[in-house]
């Protein structure tokens, strides 16, 4: 369809079909063109909110609308690299004042919109599907040694453990399921890249920024076997299953793939 509006057929579509794909086309980069604007309005009325409080109360106002979608956190991320990188080359760390979320045009950017990014996450996090709240959290973890023990936390079953009480006696404390299945965040990372590379086609994320989001979401996926590996053993068919589940959204044999050219 976006070739469709670019007025590129295969040669074997008759010209009434041609001109029925082209008008859907359209349509359909219209509505992703409109869903963007909108992205780029709500980040910019949330910068103006001035304030943490009233800015939490935006973000929770926004979820409600069902506006912090992956178009939203896609023109957020690009807001982010350009201001990290406006403020490495300036050589100016700036941070907001208490309670407030800076003044002026630069002044504490790049932390208000890591403040606005990591808030927004929370929010969609407590009402998502548990493996889509659970890459949003690994994702915008910087630690290593805490992702994984995310993953152990979340991806594995907790086998039944003895602990010691301040009074001395021992309570035992039963075993449990792993709280997000692994075949979860499987879904949850399928969802992701194709939805990356879908904004990365209609032209509102560049190159680069689809390539550094696809590239997170992949070593989630490493960190995320080897968890699986331990909870659960090398063998075990949980493993197998996660390393096919993510092998066509890494590893697409077909050019023309959902997880290469975007969802149509």
């Amino acid at each position: 369809l976006r070739n469709a509006s670019d007025g590129k057929f295969p040669e074997d579509i008759s010209d009434e079909h041609k001109t029925d794909l082209e008008t859907v086309g359209n349509a359909l980069i219209n509505v992703m063109d409109e869903q963007l604007q909108s992205s780029r309005d709500l980040l910019q009325e949330l910068l103006r909110c001035g304030e943490i409080r009233k800015l939490d109360a935006a973000i929770a106002k926004a979820l409600k609308a069902n506006k912090l979608d992956m178009a939203f956190f896609t023109v957020l991320s690009m807001n982010l690299r350009d201001a990290a990188v406006e403020e490495q080359e300036s050589g100016e760390t700036n941070e907001p004042e208490e309670g407030t979320m800076g003044s002026g045009e630069n002044p504490g950017r790049l932390q208000i919109l890591q403040h606005i990014y990591t808030r927004c996450q929370e929010e969609v996090e407590k009402t998502v599907d548990p493996g889509m709240g659970l890459l949003n959290k690994l994702l915008r973890t910087d630690q290593d040694s805490i992702r994984a023990n995310q993953l152990r936390h979340y991806l594995c079953p907790q086998a039944p453990k003895t602990i010691t009480s301040p009074d001395g006696r021992e309570v035992k404390l039963p075993g449990s399921d792993a709280l997000v299945p692994p075949e979860k965040l499987i879904e949850a990372l399928k969802t992701a890249v194709k939805q990356i590379r879908t904004v990365e086609q209609t032209g509102a994320a560049d190159r680069t920024a689809a390539v550094g989001l696809v590239e997170s979401c992949r070593q989630v996926a490493i960190e995320a076997r080897l968890a699986i590996g331990e909870g659960y053993g090398i063998e075990s068919e949980e493993l197998k299953e996660f390393e096919l589940g993510l092998q066509p959204v890494f590893r697409p044999e077909n050019p023309d793939s959902e997880y290469i050219k975007g969802m149509e």
